[in-house]
C-alpha cells in the first residue's frame, strides 16, 4: 500500500507537468498503462482506481455517453431487470455519463423500428460520443441505429439478426430488408460482443454468425443465458478498454 501510495502522489504532480513539458507524453502514457484499471465496486479496486484518477483530466471517460436499450417485453423502471442497473452504477462509478430510459422505452412489447430509433437518438441523445449498449431487442435496434449514425463504440448483448421465426420480431420492422454490415462497422469506433452458449431465446449459432458478419471483439460464455444476470464485468472492462485504445489519453494533449 505504501508503494501505491507514492506512485499515485507523484501521478499527482504530472498534470502540471503536462503544461510546459510535452515531451513527456510518451513516458506518461507508457506510465497510464502501467497504473491498475480496476473499476470501482470491486473491493480494493476502489481506492485504486480512485487514486489513479487524482485529476478529472486524467480521463475522458465523462465525455462518453453510455446508453443502455434493454430487450423488449415489459415496461417501467428497467434498473432491477437483467444487468441494466448493475451496469448503470458501474459505469457511473467509472465517471462515464450513462443513460437509459426513464420508466422504460416506449412501445415496450413490440419495440418497433419507428419508435425506438427516433427515441435512442433524440430522448437518450445518441451521437457521435455514444457507446451504445444494446441487449436482446435492444441490440437489433442499437445495429440499425449505426447503420445510419456514427458511435464512438457498439456493444452487443445476445445479438441477432433474423426474426428468429416469431411474429411479434418480423412486425418489428429491423428484419425486414438486409443488414448493411460494412456500415455498421464503418460508424462504429469499435464493436463488442457477449454471448451465451446456453441461450434460451437466441440460439448461439446465430449470435456467432452476427461476430462473424460484424468482425466483433466476440465474447462467449459458456454458461451463459440470455439475460446476463449481474455481477456482468467483462462489459465493464470491454468498454474502459476500448475507450482507453481509442486515445483517452492522447486528449490531455489536445
Amino acid at each position: 500500500p505504501k508503494f501505491l501510495f507514492t506512485r499515485f502522489t507523484y501521478m499527482k504532480a504530472l498534470p502540471r507537468l503536462f503544461a510546459t513539458h510535452n515531451p513527456l507524453k510518451t513516458f506518461v502514457q507508457r506510465l497510464s498503462r502501467t497504473l491498475p484499471r480496476r473499476c470501482a465496486g470491486h473491493n480494493s479496486g476502489t481506492a485504486v482506481w480512485a487514486l489513479s484518477q487524482p485529476d478529472s483530466k486524467m480521463s475522458t471517460y465523462s465525455n462518453t455517453k453510455c446508453v443502455i436499450v434493454p430487450g423488449n417485453g415489459g415496461g417501467g423502471d428497467i434498473r432491477d431487470s437483467n444487468f441494466y442497473g448493475w451496469a448503470e452504477r458501474e459505469l457511473k462509478e467509472c465517471g462515464f455519463d450513462v443513460r437509459l430510459p426513464e420508466g422504460g422505452m416506449p412501445d415496450p412489447v413490440y419495440a418497433r423500428e419507428t419508435v425506438w430509433i427516433p427515441y435512442m437518438l433524440e430522448t437518450l441523445g445518441c451521437d457521435a460520443d455514444t457507446v451504445l449498449i444494446g441487449h436482446s431487442s435492444g441490440a437489433a435496434a442499437a445495429m440499425r441505429l449505426v447503420e445510419q449514425y456514427k458511435v464512438k463504440g457498439l456493444v452487443l448483448v445476445a445479438a441477432y439478426d433474423d426474426d428468429l421465426g416469431d411474429d411479434l420480431e418480423r412486425n418489428s420492422g429491423y428484419f425486414s430488408r438486409p443488414w448493411d454490415w460494412a456500415k455498421i462497422q464503418e460508424n462504429a469506433g469499435f464493436i463488442v460482443q457477449f454471448g451465451g452458449s446456453e441461450d434460451s431465446l437466441v440460439p448461439i449459432e446465430v449470435q456467432r454468425r452476427v461476430a462473424r458478419a460484424l468482425e466483433s471483439q466476440f465474447h462467449e460464455d459458456p454458461d451463459g443465458d440470455h439475460f446476463f444476470s449481474p455481477p456482468f464485468p467483462e462489459l465493464i472492462q470491454e468498454i474502459r478498454s476500448n475507450v482507453d485504445k481509442l486515445g483517452s489519453v492522447d486528449n490531455l494533449f489536445d
